[in-house]
């Protein structure tokens, strides 16, 4: 899915438009017949909506906003030494105003705002008998012998439905659209299927933990996030971050990562207070490394996905880059969840609900374990 949210002033198809740095590679971005679509030299094509990202040490907004013809200057995201800033020019010129923000002193990174253009994938198999030969490790869950405290879990998926009976296992905090960056007020008006799965795999590991019902086993903070926009995620991990969640679940599979999204997660393990980020490794069969930019991200918990006889799902994104294997299908345990779903989105939701109920327990995360290993 891809927003229209400007318009971007098409030169010549023989020139380079734009050229960034992401993690020292320039990326080079040139027109293609498309509007607003642009071809690179890695291979993908990029969306580009006209607005632009800038990483820069913090108070330098103030710079930013005293150039008056320059836009709207927003803060994204504080981290700990600098901070992310989305600046939409009001000039119809991109270039001219890309190349002044470039151009100023201070700037630790600047990119356009973009999302990869992707076709849809179909999931397909591994394998078998190269799969089987891989030693990989399986989510080994556990019981405490006191009762878990409740822990603050975000989850950043396409949207929601808070009326389905799953979430009345959760105590709500906040209903958040990053791609409109409001709140929401209607409890219907993201209805959407994959969130809703996530968040009743969650709720379903979590009840599976009690005896008797409770009338929360979590905290939620609902974050829909649908256009994969690169200054839509990074608002919304920064949301998550400000909520002082414990757990973030993503199942976005991203081929490339901006440096700026990386350094917001880095940032929210580091010294934001939150434990894990937990996200999937995708169901294509293809090494994680290379087919989800997520899993390489230093403290990211990547999960694939279980067949029901124990051995690695055929359709499982697979390598150095996952982290532990869980069961990807899944029955109700009790009344107030309703989801029979397969794939590693599942998955990676069981081990959200597995690491919030340890967390509860008084495991650290350096007890549990489950951290990136790259």
């Amino acid at each position: 899915m891809l927003l229209s949210l400007g318009v971007i002033a098409q030169d010549n198809s023989h020139v380079p438009f734009v050229t960034f740095k992401n993690h020292e590679q320039s990326i080079v971005l040139s027109p293609s017949n498309q509007k607003n679509i642009y071809n690179s030299n890695i291979g993908f094509q990029f969306y580009l909506n006209g607005k632009i990202i800038v990483q820069a040490p913090k108070n330098q907004k103030t710079v930013l906003d005293s150039l008056k013809k320059l836009g709207k200057v927003q803060v994204l995201a504080e981290l700990h030494d600098s901070e992310v800033i989305l600046i939409s020019p009001i000039s119809a010129s991109f270039t001219k105003s890309y190349k002044l923000i470039e151009n100023l002193p201070n700037m630790m990174a600047v990119q356009p705002d973009f999302a990869i253009v992707r076709a849809a994938k179909k999931m397909v198999n591994n394998d078998t008998e190269n799969t089987e030969k891989l030693d990989i490790e399986r989510l080994q869950t556990a019981q405490c012998g006191i009762k878990p405290t409740t822990k603050r879990i975000a989850i950043i998926d396409d949207g929601f439905d808070l009326s389905k009976p799953h979430f009345s296992v959760f105590k709500v905090l906040l209903d958040y659209d990053a791609d409109r960056q409001q709140a929401m007020l209607n409890r219907q008006s993201n209805v959407r299927g994959h969130g809703n799965m996530v968040a009743g795999v969650i709720a379903n590991q979590l009840l599976s933990k009690y005896s008797t019902d409770e009338q929360a086993v979590a905290e939620l903070v609902a974050i829909r996030q649908a256009s994969t926009l690169n200054s839509a995620m990074i608002l919304a991990f920064s949301v998550s971050q400000k909520m002082k969640v414990d757990v973030i679940n993503s199942s976005w599979t991203l081929p490339f990562v901006s440096q700026l999204l990386a350094d917001v997660i880095r940032d929210g393990l580091d010294y934001g207070g939150v434990s894990y980020v937990v996200v999937s490794a995708g169901n294509h069969a293809e090494d994680a490394c290379v087919a989800n930019k997520l899993s390489e991200i230093e403290g990211v918990t990547t999960v694939g996905a279980l067949s029901q006889d124990g051995t690695m799902a055929s359709y499982s994104n697979y390598g150095r880059c996952v982290d532990l294997y869980a069961p990807a299908n899944f029955l109700p345990q009790k009344h107030r969840t309703h989801i029979v779903q397969s794939g590693t989105s599942s998955a990676a939701a069981m081990v959200t609900g597995e690491i919030s109920y340890l967390l509860g327990c008084g495991l650290s995360s350096s007890e549990i374990g489950l951290k990136n290993k790259n």
